[in-house]
């Protein structure tokens, strides 16, 4: 039902009543009769138009009973002749609203023919109701005009075309509203204006894109909407600037130049009047609106969008491109500015006084960063500091401005950096801009009001952040260049020029400089800072708010302080400022964020002296920084505090030798996890630790030799001890010399810091509890062991402990409660030697404590959060392990949950405590069960186990040989994942340092091989990281750690002789081991990396496998080693093949030989499968130029070898990519009956696979000497295949699946290899041919492979077939099929752009079925026509090959048929369907109006002007040849146009019937095409075009339309100069270049605006005839200098890369020195690149031709010009334009039957000399 509710009483009931109500003659009953019908017929448009209403019925069936509308046209005849005013404004409503009912389609022809009698008759009406001074007869004259317009496209562009914008009293209607305010929402649709602009908006609603560039182009059209907007009703605000918004900005068609020029400046101020409506306004319905909300969101909406609206995408702090789309770049030419509109429009903006323009400048700025620094340098905002809110709201405006985000520093959308940077002057300005210098901050920072001071330190702050976000993206610049630079290995570089990467640097430095001369003195901000801290509350005022006032410019001072030391340094250098002023004396009680500051100003002042004690302490700074560090509860400020020591420490003697190692140090202090921001107070044990550590500091500081020289003693002592004791000497010292060693071997390095040695000593003398230092001392020998190769030196510190343990005290470490030092040293010495201890087995009570934690775990309410975490970090000092496994989940849960610990930092440190001495973790109860890390039971466990150190993780694992297990694995890669690529170092140490343990190990090495094989997947994972690394630096330094390790070069070592060993029988191993080979075998891109490989190799080929293969059946019983050496010998050649990218490396032809004499002597299934890979790999990796002749044959020899079981491997289902060909031969050579093997194999089903033809492929040629057999083969195989197939293609089939599309593929190479004389028909069951295409047509349509396979199986089985069925129905199922007009719907638009359509494959594959069924049996569709539109839905009318094949079955269909199909051809397309079934029921089929509709609205002008610009002259109408190939494969570069060979026709048979609009054609570019058609070298085209021209005129003579004088002026010149018609048979050939000329005239005429209009119009009116000698236009055009010279030059050179089409156009061009001008043109300054493009094709049009070529090259210096051109091409794509050029030319020179001899003299010279240029 129609929502149109109103219900009327009295109305039309009948078609009749209202044909009656208009005939009537009585003035009054008329009146009353057409108001009714008004009012009925607003009822029925109301909302929309349902025919089947009560209302609406009877007024749509009048219309359609109705033959035109002349009772209506006539009716307002009447009334305007008579002059009655009663029905002036009646009429015109009720003719409005009768074309809005027929807007819907089944009336739209009667809306048609009352809008083209109005335009043809009746605008006289018109004029006269817009000059009226009677306002409602405007407003029904302005309604009637958008209802006209409002009707569809073509009629939107006729009214504009014959509309006088300037008639009298038409602009005056935009300023009309009602004198008196209405405070009625409703009431401005009683204003005139609001009729006036629902006119315009119409235009752009309705009417496309040309429309909307020509309305634009009228002057105060539309610009007249915005005149006044402010003042507009809120409706009518959001109605016009959303019509403009979606129908304007966002209508892609209308050029961005033409919307830039429109949307000016001026036009954006006027709509920015809109907020100072910032007041909610009511609409209707009581909602409320805020203009200022709708023009705020239009604005940021086309002015902050890049590449959207008037915004384009700048190229951000870089000079703009001086060929920029943008208009406004060409009006002034030295502006660098892409944006310039936007740069004028945001001056008019006042962003402080209103947030929503604020807003708007931000986003705009943001948008377009270029602008930021116009906008500093053009505004009006005034900084001068004072207290008041104007100045307030300006500081604000600057610290949003300066806080927006840093634009990308890549050029334009090139994802490169470019080798110059941006001015560092716009830089500046974008970080602190000139209006806010130095002279205004300082007056700021020392103003009287602490409000001023403060807001000026926020804003100076704001700009050293913005500093430091710029630096951070400039560095990363810098080192992506030189990141590139040391990839490109460009080893030298002209001095003259820096590098880029240095000129960034450069760039840098100068904007650093520049900020450091803006920014106030430093003393100022020091002397503010002092102010702060001694100032206090003067009488009257509120102490603690002075306080806090106090405290807050304080911090920001001293903010401030620390950004000026880290960005700007030389400042405090300058000011000799003593930083250690800013040291408080309780460091400890500053708050957290100024302490923040005051580290990281620290942090970048290297040069402090940290060991001078603070003023009046006894301690030294780095005592103060180690407190802090162990008292902070807080993370940031105790890494701070941790990088700051790190700094300090590493540069001292103690860490000199591994600056690293301090974070060890730092590591192994002790936490306090009872520590809170309430209570900062340490624990006794860091506290301990603290004085233990300080002591030993000062000590090591008296006599650091002392300690060094031990150091060196206690190395020396360990390595002659160890290497006497030692059973593996080699490996021994390597591993000894790399721990104490720098790079250079003979420089000694300490294994660790010789502070060590000092806490050993210094524990002798702790009187009181010692196990704090015992605490720290174990902790951080554990910790050091990370970064050992051999633990032999701290097991020599480890054992001065022993004299701290308690011999008496036995108890199992999982039942401990308080940690002693007994635990502790055992702890370090199971670490040390990283061996499984026998525990002591105890039993004891735990009950107290286990009380204790479940009453603090089952609380149900925390009341002093402090308290208790302070109880709960109590209780797990004294928690024996034996509890907490019992209690895990709960505890972990407990912690995160309650505690707040989100990193359970608690939990962490006891495990680490604890473990691994009191068991494994993975033993744990909750952990046991755990099968992954993501478990929903054990949540919290999991989260625990990921916050574990790598370390923990990785002693828990190798000492209680955690190996098999997933968790401990998955676990230590999720940590090393997690890990900085800078601490990747410590992790690859602390795992060689097990592999050496392991390798150094007495025990058998079998035993040892899971070990190494857990180690060695760690590393794998390492690898796999650091290649992740985007520091090159980074990534190098652990390349080279990590494969110059001694210890791979001894397992390198080691597997090599190990392989050797089987190089002599006689000399075998008594006791074989083959871990380290297995280990090789594993990981092979760690051990047999680079030229390790190629040496594994060459040491394999070098063992006896004859006496290994003998030995192992008759010695060892088993072929256990020498399958490990196969399968060794296979990953090395396969390793090499997949690793070598540099080619540096070979496989040698004797490893092929040894596989293949391996192959041979018998093999497993897995060295079967392993081979057949191996040979798979070696066929099909690149081939390259240089590979060895050899081994060439060597992979074939093999590939003889196992090509059987190749064969049967791809039957099976595998899938294989070894060349067939290869594989056909060898099966040939090798004697293999694939025939029989494949025959086996059709009683099972097989996989589908392309494989498996290629097979069936083989066995067919092996068979082709026996006929019969053959034939027997083949049709066992198809009706397999065909079988197969048709389960696989029913879609209620599920369990088998389509096969892939390169099966089909070749499976219809397969046919077509199969000889002609195999009956198809005969040999193949017709039911199973059948089931499977109609099965493929109903489920598998869309598989474009299926269906070229269905094409090609159709075109074999049914040759010469007779019947009309099956054929009938399989043309039935397709063009009915629910989708075939989704998948064969054409695409033009991708095609034009040169893209290949989505649905292209499946289109062409379906039309060429469909063709291929039309050509078995034509008649079928010959004789049912309804079939036909279906498949006009899929045809495009271009030269593709897809609708050339449908224009051939078009063509058949009109051979066979009983009647023509020319009424089907008039619609085709995507909808065409529908379209005809509608016109053909309302019989308006042939009517001009619906050709003029639905034909020409088919035809894209823009793509039927190429066509006529590349009009083949010598195509005939004659069927073509019929294309095999889709229109993306065929010809891929070439142009789509439209076929001549349809269009043609078409026209021929609608101009002589008479069924086409003469302006309508002209429009359309369908009489050019015409015209075009005169210059055909083909008789029959320039026969039937002049014909079609003879009638035409005729026709145009007749026709009325604005422009109809012209046109007819210049048909009859055109006429005129055609001489010799009537004296031939046929009709004299038109010059291409004069018939281009008058087709581009007649459309320009249509455009007045048209940059060639002025000398078209010269042109034609030059001479009563045109010459046909010369091109038109040549001489004015090419050398003009007007301001569009450019594009009219540009113009001049399409017509003649279109005009020279035979050697009488050469004549032509002659005549004029044409080529000449040309060419001197091309080599000048003046070409750009487009000019050069079209250049180029004229060229390849001239060489095209024989006879043009041969004169060119004699007489115009063609080869000359090649030569120059190549030699100094800017781009290779222009070099190939010329180098095909050239071969053009040489191949049309051959087609010449006599070359003179100069020519071909020429053409061999030249041709040798450009070959160097190749």
């Amino acid at each position: 039902m129609n929502g149109n509710t109103t219900q009327l009483e009295d109305y039309y009931k009948s078609p009749k009543e209202i044909s009656e109500a208009l005939k009537v003659k009585d003035l009054q009953s008329l009146i009353r009769g057409l108001s009714k019908l008004r009012t009925q017929l607003s009822i029925a448009v109301k909302i929309r138009v349902d025919p089947t209403e009560k209302h609406t019925r009877p007024l749509v069936e009048y219309c359609q009973s109705c033959t035109d509308s002349h009772d209506l046209n006539n009716l307002w005849d009447y009334q305007a002749s008579a002059n009655i005013q009663d029905l002036e404004c009646m009429l015109p409503d009720i003719v409005g609203l009768f074309i809005k009912l027929c807007t819907t389609p089944i009336i739209r022809s009667y809306g048609l023919q009352i809008i083209q009698t109005i335009l043809q008759r009746q605008m006289k009406y018109i004029y006269r109701g817009i000059s009226s001074m009677r306002i409602p007869h405007c407003q029904s004259t302005f309604r009637l005009l958008t209802s006209i317009v409002s009707f569809n496209e073509s009629t939107a562009r006729d009214l504009f075309t014959i509309f006088n914008f300037q008639a009298e009293g038409f602009l005056r209607a935009s300023r009309y509203r009602q004198n008196k305010k209405n405070k009625k929402p409703q009431s401005y649709i009683y204003d005139l204006r609001t009729n006036y602009i629902q006119f315009v908006l119409a235009f752009f609603k309705h009417g496309d894109s040309e429309t909307k560039k020509q309305v634009l182009g009228v002057k105060s059209l539309v610009s007249s909407i915005f005149m006044g907007i402010e003042e507009d009703a809120y409706p009518l605000l959001e109605q016009t600037l959303s019509v403009m918004y979606e129908n304007l900005i966002l209508d892609n068609n209308v050029p961005r130049s033409i919307k830039v020029f429109f949307f000016s400046s001026y036009i954006l101020e006027k709509i920015a009047k809109i907020y100072s409506r910032s007041e909610e306004e009511e609409t209707s319905n009581g909602a409320t609106g805020i203009p200022a909300d709708l023009v705020h969101h239009f604005l940021i909406s086309i002015c902050s969008v890049p590449n959207v609206g008037v915004c384009f995408r700048d190229t951000s702090w870089y000079p703009a491109q001086a060929n920029h789309e943008d208009v406004s770049s060409t009006s002034n030419k030295t502006s660098r500015i892409t944006n310039q509109m936007l740069a004028k429009f945001i001056k008019t903006l006042k962003p402080a006084d209103d947030m929503r323009q604020q807003e708007l400048v931000l986003k705009i700025l943001k948008a377009c960063p270029e602008l930021i620094q116009v906008f500093w340098n053009n505004t009006t905002l005034m900084f001068e500091p004072r207290i008041s809110s104007k100045w307030l709201a300006n500081m604000t405006v600057l610290q949003k401005i300066i806080q927006l985000p840093v634009p990308s520093l890549y050029y334009g959308s090139t994802q490169l950096y470019p080798a110059a940077p941006p001015s560092s002057d716009i830089i500046l300005d974008n970080i602190l801009p000139n209006v806010f210098n130095r002279s205004a901050s300082s007056k700021g920072l020392q103003h009287a009001s602490p409000l001023v001071r403060y807001i000026t330190m926020l804003s100076l702050s704001s700009a050293f952040q913005k500093y430091d976000k710029v630096a951070r993206s400039i560095d990363k610049v810098i080192m992506s260049l030189e990141n590139t630079e040391v990839a490109q290995n460009e080893a030298s570089i002209d001095e003259e020029h820096k590098r880029p990467f240095e000129n960034w640097k450069h760039c840098l430095e100068n904007v650093r400089e520049g900020l450091r001369r803006r920014v106030p003195e430093i003393l100022i901000l020091v002397a503010l800072h002092k102010q702060t801290t001694s100032k206090t509350a003067s009488e009257g005022e509120d102490e603690e708010e002075v306080k806090c006032q106090n405290q807050l410019l304080q911090d920001t001072a001293f903010r401030l302080i620390r950004y000026y030391q880290e960005f700007v340094p030389e400042t405090l250098m300058e000011s000799n400022i003593d930083p250690s002023n800013f040291i408080p004396s309780d460091i400890l009680s500053v708050k957290p964020g100024t302490l923040i500051h005051l580290l990281t100003l620290f942090l970048n002042m290297p040069d402090f002296n940290w060991t001078s004690k603070s003023s009046g302490s006894s301690t030294s700074h780095i005592t103060t920084l180690l407190t802090l560090y162990l008292q902070t509860p807080y993370k940031p400020i105790r890494d701070l505090t941790g990088k700051l020591l790190n700094q300090t420490l590493s540069d001292s003697f103690m860490f000199n030798h591994d600056s690293e190692e301090v974070k060890l140090w730092l590591n192994a202090l002790p936490q306090n996890f009872s520590s809170t921001a309430n209570n900062l107070a340490m624990s006794e044990t860091q506290q301990a630790v603290l004085q233990f550590l300080d002591n030993c500091i000062n000590r090591f500081s008296k006599a650091q030799y002392k300690y060094t020289d031990q150091l060196v003693e206690l190395v020396n002592t360990v390595n002659s001890d160890v290497i006497s004791k030692s059973d593996n000497d080699t490996l021994t010292r390597a591993l000894i010399i790399s721990n104490t060693a720098s790079d250079a071997v003979s420089d000694y390095k300490h294994p660790f810091s010789p502070l060590l040695l000092t806490l050993c000593e210094n524990l002798n003398f702790i009187k009181a509890d010692r196990r704090p230092a015992v605490f720290y001392l174990t902790n951080l020998i554990s910790l050091l062991l990370t970064k050992q190769n051999v633990p032999f030196y701290l097991q020599a510190v480890c054992a001065k402990l022993n004299n701290e343990i308690d011999n008496t005290l036995k108890v199992s470490p999982r039942d401990v409660t308080v940690w002693s030092k007994n635990e502790m040293i055992y702890q370090t010495r199971l670490c040390l030697t990283q061996e499984e201890q026998t525990s002591v087995s105890s039993t004891l009570n735990h009950d107290d404590i286990e009380n204790q934690l479940m009453f603090l775990l089952k609380q149900d309410e925390i009341k002093d959060m402090n308290q208790c975490k302070k109880d709960f970090a109590n209780i797990l000092d004294q928690l024996p392990v034996q509890v907490f496994d019992r209690h895990l989940e709960r505890v972990a849960a407990f912690c995160y949950q309650r505690l707040g610990w989100a990193l359970y930092g608690p939990l962490v440190d006891y495990i680490r405590i604890r473990h691994p001495l009191s068991g494994s973790i993975f033993l744990y109860n909750d952990i046991t069960h755990m099968k992954s890390l993501v478990s929903m039971e054990h949540e919290h466990t999991a989260s625990l186990l990921k916050q574990l150190p790598f370390n923990v993780l990785f002693y828990n694992s190798i000492i209680f040989k955690e190996y098999d297990k997933e968790l401990p694995m998955t676990l230590l890669k999720y940590t090393l994942d997690k890990m900085k690529s800078n601490e990747l170092k410590n992790a690859v140490s602390f795992i060689f340092q097990h592999i050496n343990t392991i390798l150094l190990d007495t025990h058998s090495e079998e035993q040892n091989s899971p070990a190494l094989k857990f180690c060695f997947t760690l590393l794998h994972r390492i690898v796999y990281l650091m290649n992740q690394i985007q520091d090159i630096k980074i990534r190098s330094e652990l390349n080279l750690f990590i494969f110059t390790h001694p210890t791979l070069k001894y397992l390198e070592a080691e597997i090599t002789h190990d392989i050797l060993s089987f190089e002599n029988m006689n000399t075998f191993p008594s006791k074989i081991n083959m871990t380290y080979i297995q280990l090789a075998i594993s990981f092979i891109d760690i051990l047999g990396r680079e030229s390790n490989g190629q040496m594994l190799l060459d040491c394999v080929i070098r063992v006896d496998f004859d006496g290994l293969n003998t030995y192992c059946k008759k010695v060892l019983k088993s072929n256990y080693v020498s399958d490990i050496l196969k399968k060794l010998l296979i990953v090395l050649v396969e390793y090499i093949y997949n690793f070598n990218s540099t080619g540096n490396y070979s496989v040698p032809p004797k490893a092929f030989e040894i596989i293949t004499r391996l192959w041979k002597l018998g093999t497993t299934e897995e060295f079967h499968s392993e081979v057949l890979s191996l040979v798979e790999l070696s066929m099909t990796r690149k081939q390259s130029s240089t590979k060895d002749e050899a081994e060439r044959d060597a992979i074939h020899v093999l590939l003889d070898a196992c090509c059987e079981p190749i064969v049967k491997y791809v039957l099976a289902g595998n899938k294989c990519a070894i060349d067939m060909e290869s594989l056909h031969a060898s099966c040939i050579s090798s004697g293999v009956q694939v025939p029989q093997i494949v025959l086996s194999y059709f009683n099972k089903p097989l996989s589908l696979t392309s494989n498996l033809v290629d097979i069936i492929h083989i066995g067919c040629d092996i068979l082709s000497e026996g006929q019969d057999e053959r034939n027997e083969y083949i049709t066992r195989a198809m009706e397999y295949l065909l079988k197969q197939l048709t389960t696989a293609a029913d879609a209620n089939s599920i369990s088998e699946e389509m096969p892939e599309d390169t099966f089909f593929d070749r499976l219809v190479q397969f046919l077509e290899s199969v000889s002609e004389n195999f009956d198809w028909s005969s040999y193949l069951d017709m039911e199973n041919v059948r089931d499977f295409i109609l099965t493929t047509l109903m489920d598998a349509i869309s598989n474009a492979a299926a269906i070229r396979f269905v094409c090609a199986l159709v075109e074999r089985v049914y040759n010469d077939y007779q019947k009309h069925e099956p054929i009938e129905t399989y043309l039935r199922r397709i063009l009915d099929h629910a989708h075939y007009q989704s998948l064969t719907a054409p695409d033009v638009a991708k095609l034009l752009i040169h893209q290949i359509p989505t649905n292209d494959e499946q289109r062409f594959a379906i039309i060429q079925l469909i063709f291929t069924l039309n050509k078995i049996q034509p008649t079928v569709l010959g004789k049912n026509h309804g079939l036909l539109d279906s498949l006009l839905t899929s045809y495009s009318a271009t030269t593709t090959s897809t609708d050339k094949l449908i224009l051939d079955i078009l063509m058949s269909c009109e051979k066979h048929g009983r009647e023509t199909i020319l009424p089907k051809l008039l619609m085709w397309g995507p909808g065409s369907d529908r379209t005809r079934q509608t016109h053909a029921q309302a019989g308006t089929l042939l009517q001009t109006s619906a050709v003029s509709i639905e034909t020409f609205s088919q035809i894209d002008p823009a793509l039927m002007k190429y066509t006529f610009t590349h009009f083949p002259t010598d195509r005939t109408l004659d069927r073509t040849t019929v294309p095999t190939e889709s229109s993306s494969e065929s010809s891929p570069g070439s142009s789509v146009v439209y076929d001549p060979s349809f269009f043609l026709p078409l026209f021929a048979n609608l101009i002589s019937s008479g069924a086409i609009e003469c302006r309508k054609f002209i429009e359309c570019n369908g009489l050019g095409f015409v015209i075009v058609g005169m210059s055909s070298t083909n008789d029959i085209v320039r026969h039937i075009a002049y014909q079609m021209m003879d009638q035409f005129y005729v026709m145009a003579q007749h026709a009325r339309f604005k422009e109809q004088p012209s046109v007819m002026f210049v048909l009859d010149i055109f006429k005129n100069s055609i001489h010799g018609r009537s004296d031939n048979d046929m009709p004299p050939r038109i010059p291409a270049a004069v018939g281009i000329c008058v087709a581009h005239s007649l459309s320009i005429l249509l455009h007045p605006e048209h940059y060639m209009y002025p000398h078209i119009v010269n042109w034609i009116m030059q001479s009563p005839t045109f010459d046909f000698n010369y091109v038109p236009m040549f001489t004015s055009l090419f050398n003009s200098s007007a301001a569009n010279h450019k594009k009219e030059r540009l113009w001049l050179l399409y017509v003649l890369s279109s005009s020279i089409r035979t050697f009488e156009d050469y004549k032509i061009f002659s005549r004029q020195s044409i080529f000449d001008l040309i060419a001197t043109f091309y080599n000048s300054s003046y070409a750009d690149q487009i000019s050069k493009k079209v250049v180029i094709e004229i060229m390849e049009q001239a060489t095209a031709i024989p006879s043009v070529t041969s004169n060119l090259i004699q007489y115009n210096g063609l080869l000359a010009w090649i030569h120059q051109a190549m030699a100094f091409a800017s781009d290779e794509q222009e070099f190939k334009a010329w180098d095909n050029i050239l071969k053009s030319t040489i191949e049309s020179v051959h087609k010449i039957e006599k070359v003179p001899d100069r020519v071909k003299t020429m053409l061999i010279d030249e041709n040798t000399i450009l070959s160097e240029l190749r």
